[in-house]
């Protein structure tokens, strides 16, 4: 077994097989963009007609959005004519100079005539003064002669500054260009492309660590439970590739590392986006069918986890249970008694036993198993008190990227920190705003 595949089951072994905290409200929604957050609220655009939307005030219940518009601007159309004039596929978006880049894809079912497109908007908030889509363009194109289908585009602003739009499917390749960071649109008209991967679709790219990931779908789509698709993954130290996988296998030649394949209810995964959220980082993608939701299309929302070699794959939500709270910076446990404090003395005791369970709106409670106490925020610091299900009770617990988590009040979003006194064994807990230290992040395991 690789080192990934043994840390990977650890964590599956300790938390079961599927995650326990499902996304609710209207989850609808094909091919969806990276999830992006705009005025606290968050927004994912999908395939549909006039490109479809979701919203949430939270990440966790979401209800459907003012569509983007109502006919495609002629500017894209016109590439396209096999195209209804509405029907719009996979969009990506990102901020740029203070506006929102929508890059959507215009194309018709067995027709490789395609096009990309551009609208930009100062806000996502249909309620906003400043709400208005303005139409910038086509970016790229195909034509029914090209060995090529310019759809599914992903977009980059990487960390040179540059600006970068990956696109493609089946019939052809993936290809990367450089767009002009500031108009969002190709840097010139004959610019190179370069091809990145084939045999696959719904590409992507993130970086971290030095290393930039192209993640694309293998398989097939839009068949409902009989869907294959699944999300694969390669890496290069350069934007532009060449992208390989673990095993060494050139993406360009149909290579890609699993990341995600279809498992219990959850058929078909694909669209891979990043989401850094509060400083959490986590991935959106959506499902072919979800068997629990009549085999409709849905979106969710995932932790997402870096190896030690320095290769992604996906986190768990926390399960409903008891736990051992475990502070990674001392190794020391969260107990109870008089006060709240952390002990190197770990006897299995039940004041240092904890129930954590879903409180509704992608919160948790947290009381304590000797005399069911609940965890409660206050001004700073952290006290217990019969659980009422106020605020200050209510607490957000998202899994890190080294499969720890963070452990935040919604009030305030103070992270549970660890601290340590002068005097040897006198430790304690207060609240404090997330850096990442290691001394807010805690091991949650069966006592």
């Amino acid at each position: 077994m690789k080192p990934f595949q043994f840390f990977y089951a650890i964590i599956l072994s300790a938390l079961g097989a599927a995650p326990a905290l499902a996304l609710e409200g209207m989850l609808r929604i094909h091919d969806p963009s990276t999830v992006i957050k705009c005025d606290g609220s968050y927004y994912v655009y999908g395939t549909g007609r006039g490109i479809s939307v979701l919203t949430s005030t939270n990440g966790f219940n979401w209800r459907r959005g003012q569509n983007v518009f109502d006919r495609i601007p002629d500017s894209v159309k016109s590439f396209v004519p096999a195209n209804d004039g509405q029907s719009v596929w996979a969009p990506d978006i990102l901020k740029l100079n203070g506006q929102y880049y929508l890059y959507y894809a215009v194309s018709a079912w067995d027709v490789y005539a395609s096009a990309i497109g551009l609208v930009t908007s100062p806000t996502l908030d249909p309620d906003s003064p400043g709400y208005k889509w303005t139409d910038r363009g086509m970016v790229v194109h195909s034509t029914t002669s090209d060995n090529m289908n310019d759809i599914d585009p992903g977009v980059i602003h990487a960390p040179d500054g540059t600006l970068w739009i990956c696109y493609g499917s089946y019939h052809g390749n993936i290809d990367i260009v450089q767009l002009d960071p500031k108009t969002g649109l190709r840097i010139s008209t004959n610019s190179p492309a370069t091809v990145i991967a084939n045999e696959s679709e719904a590409s992507d790219i993130i970086y971290h660590g030095g290393n930039y990931y192209l993640f694309v779908n293998h398989g097939s789509c839009c068949q409902g439970s009989n869907s294959t698709y699944n999300i694969r993954v390669g890496r290069s130290p350069t934007i532009t590739g060449p992208y390989f996988d673990r095993d060494g296998d050139y993406m360009a030649a149909g290579g890609g590392t699993l990341f995600l394949a279809a498992q219990g209810n959850d058929i078909g995964p694909g669209h891979f986006g990043l989401l850094l959220d509060d400083g959490v980082e986590k991935f959106s993608c959506h499902y072919e069918a979800d068997l629990q939701a009549g085999g409709r299309s849905v979106l969710d929302i995932r932790p997402l986890l870096w190896t030690a070699d320095g290769w992604p794959m996906p986190g768990q939500d926390i399960q409903d249970g008891t736990y051992q709270v475990r502070s990674q910076r001392t190794g020391t446990v969260l107990q109870l008694t008089t006060n709240l404090a952390l002990t190197d003395l770990y006897l299995v005791h039940d004041n240092q036993k904890w129930n954590i369970s879903s409180a509704g709106g992608g919160t948790y409670k947290i009381t304590n198993v000797a005399g069911g106490k609940a965890l409660t925020a206050t001004k700073g610091m952290v006290d217990f008190a019969p659980f009422t299900g106020a605020d200050d009770q209510l607490w957000k617990i998202d899994q890190l990227s080294d499969a720890t988590y963070r452990i935040a009040s919604i009030t305030g979003h103070l992270a549970l920190t660890s601290l340590s006194k002068a005097r040897p064994g006198n430790r304690f807990v207060k609240l404090q705003p997330f850096n990442g230290d290691d001394n807010q992040h805690w091991i949650l395991t069966a006592p």
